[in-house]
């Protein structure tokens, strides 16, 4: 119970692919390939360039790590990207199979896989250079990473990496418009991040991405100032024999310390972002049609051009949908007239501020994320009466699928087209009948056609690993599509006849990277990356030289048509403004010097010899997988007594197989004994085993538990059930218990407040040395939360009858123990405050209240409890107020980390009936590991 409620009441989306998948493995000298099935053709694409990977990282980096790797592709919330855990012997990378668009960070790659692979592979290369120190070697026998890792700032890390995968692809962030755009415009502004935000800022916008943008810049500038290998220097010096912090590795190479460098480093890119700003001249944006911040989604205008959609994003809150009315703010414009009015009339010699932004514009219609999944991709129907968009809603493992919605903001009306199809950038015919879209699934990319009324989907052209597709939009006629492909390296417009399949390929005349395609009348206008400036271009239908109709600044985004103008998207530091412009012929961007990158882009490096492509063997069933272990320590202490638990945990890296092997020993009345526990998951429905044998209490209990759980998640609630068989003996009488226990929560969010409620109960059979018994216990939780606070109020009642041994009787008091299973634990009331068994009785009500403040380390709570006789007058309530600490996490496969409850706090006895311990201040802190 304890466990079930509380694993229904915390949805998360998984990390991995479920382990009941068709898991195959594929192995290389250095590497072990792991993937569902459905992902082999990326999976062996990817295995058979990593052994070659890794000898240029290695070789980059000065540094070849002997470990083996234990490689994951999965795809678990359709979004592009990686991971790399350098444990020290025992590394692991995980790779998403999305591939990111043109207009990401990382979209600028020869192909995903390879610069997906150089990063992270880069990660594991530097960050697994073990130490040359005695005593720090002996630490990492406990704590199994490099110092680099522990002593490194992120940006370090993040940024090296990246500045691998510049020069070891010829492609990536350093060698992308993109970073050219972002640095310079930041540069600008005055606005790149101090030495101390540059790691991590979660309070600016892109503030996580300044790592790797401007900690690469910073990197490639260190080294370009003291001369080449002097990055391998310091990765040298960090790993010495002679213990050094960063900083003090960082200085003996480059001569000053890194926050005083870093500010030399600002004031050069400053310059040089000037400079390029002097040269290139005024530019062309057209007017700043809203100020808008943090992320914001590509704008849609309506047939008629009177109303535009857009998804509007905030620092702490889901994104939203809004409608916005094209037509002049007259409104707005007449409320800020009269403030101004009344200001003078109120001080004739005040002095009003002057308007240089437009007005805010109140939304006509908003659509708000559900239960925190958010609207994206928004595209009006042909009708202007209702809007296409995408969810990225769970499937019942908790994976995240794209799906295709429509929304009639009039009525509020929405409806769900798809489920699970990983649709994505729809865009609906004129007849309204279908719409094309893009499919990635399992590493593959294509365009499909969707029937809107049935939600089937029909292929335009064949999955491809090889190819990546972007933005379809359809020309006002359904005649033709107009999208971007990756292929052979780089990113093109295409123009395709659905007809016959007929493709004509658009470029600008000096190359570049292409994205967000748009029709217009006889043109297609198309976002082009042109030497680190970033603007929209149009491209006449009609054979007429494509030109820039921008010139910004820093880059411009999505552009979207109406009848009196092109709205776009503006890259700022606080993030994309909505701008409009009549569309026109803007300057050409005049030449650059190659001295001003990194605030422009660098020259095209030389492209480097492809990676070999070796065989790969034939791949074969995962299995149980590769069986790793891990010790364990755990237990818990308060002020009844204590237990130390001591064990190993077993289990592969997929998270098919997790087993547990503890021992514990006691000073107290708590349980003291030995437990096997595993939990198989490589079936739809996990299954459970256990097998102890503890005292507590002057009763040995000894026994084994068979479970079986199954688990469904949809947006906005979780449902589990869960069957548990006990076959057992406590002390001389041999028990019996088979018990049934269903749950349920819901989840809902508005903004900055979340409603969480969940209901479980257990239903119990047991038979105990013969004698037969029931029991039923129901809980119920409610929680209202908004921002750092939280108010939880939570229900629990059980009743039994025929009960005979006091054994079974609900019993109130003691901590929660990894040796016992849970149908040996389904009685126990737990209040680590209070002994093991301070209160039994046939009857049990409890009931807490919870409250979370953001300045307190703790939440405050006050729960009571009473235990009576069945069919007897109830007891008296024992109650005690504190502050709980709790947290649980899952099983990490991946950091071969077992389930984990743990709970630490401190209370007062506000009331005891036996008046034993009433105003005593009782403490503990407890552990539960689980397979």
């Amino acid at each position: 119970m304890r466990s079930f409620l509380l694993a229904l009441l915390i949805a998360a989306p998984a990390l991995a692919q479920s382990p009941a998948a068709d898991w195959r493995t594929i192995e290389t000298p250095h590497f072990r390939v792991h993937y569902p099935a459905e992902s082999e053709a990326w999976a062996r694409r990817s295995a058979a360039r990593l052994e070659s990977i890794r000898e240029r990282v290695a070789a980059e980096i000065g540094y070849t790590p002997a470990e083996t790797v234990d490689v994951l592709v999965s795809d678990p919330v359709a979004q592009a990207n990686g991971m790399a855990l350098p444990f020290l012997g025992w590394p692991r990378l995980v790779l998403w199979t999305s591939p990111p668009g043109p207009e990401s960070t990382i979209g600028h790659y020869s192909e995903w896989s390879e610069l997906l692979l150089v990063h992270e592979e880069a990660h594991l290369v530097h960050l697994l250079r073990p130490s040359r120190n005695p005593w720090r070697r002996l630490l990492a026998r406990v704590v199994p990473v490099s110092p680099i890792v522990l002593g490194a700032p992120r940006w370090v890390v993040e940024g090296y990496a990246t500045v691998v995968e510049g020069r070891l692809t010829a492609s990536g962030r350093p060698n992308s418009d993109l970073r050219a755009g972002i640095l310079r415009r930041w540069a600008q502004a005055g606005k790149l991040p101090s030495y101390g935000r540059l790691a991590d800022d979660d309070q600016s916008w892109l503030g996580g991405s300044m790592a790797y943008l401007v900690g690469s810049a910073y990197l490639e500038w260190l080294e370009e100032r003291v001369g080449p290998g002097s990055l391998r220097k310091l990765w040298s010096r960090m790993t010495a024999r002679q213990a050094r912090s960063f900083d003090d590795a960082f200085e003996g190479i480059f001569g000053d310390s890194p926050a005083d460098l870093y500010d030399r480093f600002r004031a050069e890119i400053t310059w040089r972002a000037l400079e390029a700003e002097r040269r290139t001249g005024e530019g062309q944006e057209g007017e700043l049609w809203q100020d808008l911040s943090w992320n914001v989604g590509d704008p849609a205008v309506s047939p008629d051009g009177k109303r535009l959609a857009i998804v509007l994003g905030s620092r702490d809150l889901p994104d939203r949908l809004v409608v916005w009315s094209t037509e002049p703010n007259e409104k707005a414009e007449k409320e800020w007239e009269e403030r101004r009015k009344e200001i003078l009339e109120r001080d004739p010699e005040d002095v009003p501020a002057e308007r240089t932004k437009p007005l805010p514009r109140e939304a006509l219609h908003t659509l708000h994320a559900r239960d925190g999944v958010e609207p994206a991709m928004p595209r009006w129907m042909p009708d202007g009466e209702s809007l296409l968009f995408v969810r990225f809603e769970p499937d019942p493992e908790g994976f995240l699928h794209p799906d295709l919605f429509l929304w009639a903001p009039e009525s509020g009306e929405v409806r769900r087209i798809t489920r699970e199809a990983d649709l994505r950038f729809p865009d609906p015919s004129p007849d309204g009948a279908w719409a094309v879209a893009v499919r990635h699934r399992h590493g593959f990319s294509q365009l499909v056609r969707v029937d809107l009324a049935t939600g089937e989907v029909r292929e335009i052209t064949p999955p491809s690993v090889e190819e990546v597709y972007d933005r379809p939009r359809i020309s006002p006629d359904g005649s033709r599509i107009a999208f971007v492909r990756h292929r052979e390296g780089a990113w093109r417009l295409v123009i395709r006849e659905l007809a016959t399949g007929e493709e004509k390929i658009l470029a600008p005349p000096r190359g570049g990277t292409m994205a967000a395609p748009a029709w217009g009348p006889d043109t297609v206008y198309a976002v082009v990356g042109d030497r680190g400036f970033i603007d929209v271009w149009a491209f006449p239908l009609d054979g007429g030289e494509p030109g820039p109709v921008t010139r910004t600044a820093g880059a411009a985004f999505a552009p979207a048509p109406s009848p009196d103008g092109l709205f776009y998207l503006s890259l700022e530091p606080d993030g994309l403004d909505l701008r409009r412009i009549v569309p026109g012929r803007a300057a050409a961007l005049p030449d650059l010097p190659a001295e001003l990158a990194p605030a422009i882009r660098p020259p095209d490096p030389t492209p480097p010899e492809p990676f070999a492509a070796a065989e790969v063997p034939e791949p074969r069933p995962y299995g149980l997988g590769r069986q790793e272990l891990l010790p364990l320590i755990g237990g818990s202490a308060s002020s009844s007594g204590g237990t130390f638990e001591l064990g190993v945990r077993g289990g592969d890296v997929v998270g098919r197989l997790d087993w547990l092997a503890l021992g514990a020993i006691s000073g107290s009345d708590e349980a003291e004994g030995g437990a096997l526990a595993a939990a198989w998951r490589g079936w739809p429905i996990e299954m459970g085993f256990h097998l102890f044998r503890a005292a507590e209490s002057d009763l040995d209990r000894r026994g084994a538990e068979l479970s079986a759980r199954w688990d469904r998640v949809w947006s906005g609630g979780a449902l589990r059930l869960d069957g548990r068989t006990l076959f057992g003996q406590v002390g001389s009488l041999d028990q019996e218990i088979a018990s049934l226990s269903a749950g349920a929560a819901l989840f809902r969010r508005r903004g900055s407040w979340w409603l969480e409620t969940g209901i479980a109960a257990v239903q119990e059979g047991g038979n105990t040395d013969g004698d037969g018994w029931s029991r039923s216990t129901g809980h119920a939780r409610f929680t209202l939360a908004h921002d750092d606070t939280r108010l939880s109020l939570s229900w629990r009642r059980g009743t039994s009858s025929d009960v005979r041994q006091a054994f079974d009787l609900f019993q109130l008091g003691g901590s929660e123990t990894s040796l016992l299973p849970e149908s040996a634990l389904a009685g126990r009331v737990f209040v680590p405050a209070l002994p093991a068994g301070t209160l039994l009785g046939e009857e049990h009500e409890g009931q807490r209240a919870e409250l979370a403040l953001g300045f307190l380390p703790a939440p405050i709570f006050f729960e009571r409890h009473r235990l009576w006789s069945r069919g007897g007058p109830r007891g008296d309530w024992l109650s005690l107020a504190g502050l709980e600490w709790r947290w649980s996490i899952a099983p990490i496969p991946l950091g071969r980390v077992p389930g984990l409850d743990v709970r630490l706090g401190v209370a007062w006895i506000l009331e005891d009936p036996s008046l034993e311990l009433e105003d005593e201040t009782r403490w503990w802190a407890v552990t539960v590991w689980r397979p």
